[in-house]
């Protein structure tokens, strides 16, 4: 109801209304005028109520013209008049609700509402992030606002979803997405060179309490983001469920540390020899600890892998471990028993 207000007070609408309701006046006055003394139509009110069913077509039959000149009135205003009125001001309303709707599918219109995500960018796969961002508890009331330089809302299906058409690096795209009423914003346009510009921008304009995560496809690129003064986070190409965690738990900045594959801790995987026979997993664990300064975090047997395993899970030849250290484990001695 709220849409066809707005669109029936605007423009056209509003000459077509008055027209209305000026046709309603004169018919009205005209019917009580002509009619005989023993009508009900002379009376003001009766005669509006009449106007009003005749130039809708609803015509209940309760009243109507007892005289020629009546019925004259009749056919000259509410009828004729009343229902090419009527018609054009539906015909306008329906019109107005479509270039509406049709704005909104090109991402014509701005958006107005406040505390939603701000998505900057598009990517194969921006439609898996934004279900893993509603799927999260703490994301699934918010509206998400995605700006791409693209004809067409890419995901109308999707609940929740505003399309702003625009390039994602620009001040204006921005502002038409009202950024500065966002309460997080996310960038990942696909080029490191685009979030790059967007994140500058973004910091001008967005609100102090608003966190900006901006996802990196290269970890050269790294050095560039972090000499951008401001508060926000940077994370590595991830997958969709990841960059949510990321946003959620702040796991990106080890994560980060690993992928950059600098001097510090990276990932290793190691088999243990056949002469390792049921030792349990806090064994070796401490053991690697205080010797080698390890960190062991899972393990593989019998084809399967598992994470952050029980103290006493049992480690034999063959089994695999994932350990985190600052170089390759060569040469290692193992804990006898």
């Amino acid at each position: 109801m709220k849409n066809i207000f707005r669109a029936g007070l605007k423009r056209k609408g509003v000459t077509l209304v008055f027209a209305y309701l000026a046709l309603l006046s004169i018919s009205s006055v005209s019917i009580s005028l002509v009619e005989p003394p023993g009508s009900s139509l002379t009376h003001f009110d009766q005669a509006l109520w009449w106007s009003i069913v005749t130039s809708t077509t609803v015509g209940y039959g309760d009243l109507f013209p007892l005289s020629n000149a009546g019925r004259i009135v009749a056919v000259l205003m509410p009828i004729t008049m009343g229902i090419g009125l009527g018609a054009a001001f539906i015909t306008h309303i329906a019109s107005s609700l479509i270039e509406r709707r049709d704005k909104k599918m090109h991402g014509e219109k701005e958006y107005t509402n406040s505390d939603h995500i701000l998505l900057v960018g598009i990517t194969d796969e921006t439609e898996q992030l934004i279900e893993q961002i509603q799927g999260d508890e703490t994301y699934a009331s918010m509206e998400v606002v995605l700006v791409a330089d693209i004809s067409r809302h890419p995901f109308p299906d999707l609940e929740n979803v505003f399309f702003v058409k625009g390039r994602p690096d620009t001040i204006l795209a921005l502002k038409k997405a009202n950024i500065k009423a966002a309460k997080r914003i996310i960038i990942h346009t696909g080029t490191d060179k685009e979030s790059l510009f967007a994140l500058i921008n973004a910091l001008k304009l967005k609100k102090d309490a608003c966190e900006i995560t901006v996802r990196c496809k290269f970890s050269d690129s790294l050095d560039t983001f972090s000499s951008v003064s401001g508060d926000f986070q940077v994370i590595m190409q991830m997958t969709a469920e990841m960059m949510v965690q990321a946003m959620q738990d702040k796991v990106h900045i080890p994560l980060q540390t690993l992928l950059r594959n600098d001097d510090g801790e990276e990932i290793y995987y190691i088999i243990a020899p056949d002469s390792i026979q049921d030792i349990s997993w806090w064994t070796l664990h401490n053991f690697f600890k205080e010797k080698y300064n390890y960190l062991t975090f899972a393990m593989q047997t019998g084809g399967s892998a598992i994470v952050n395993p029980t103290t006493d899970e049992k480690i034999s030849g063959g089994d695999g471990i994932w350990l985190m250290a600052q170089n390759r484990p060569v040469n290692i001695t193992w804990p006898s028993i």
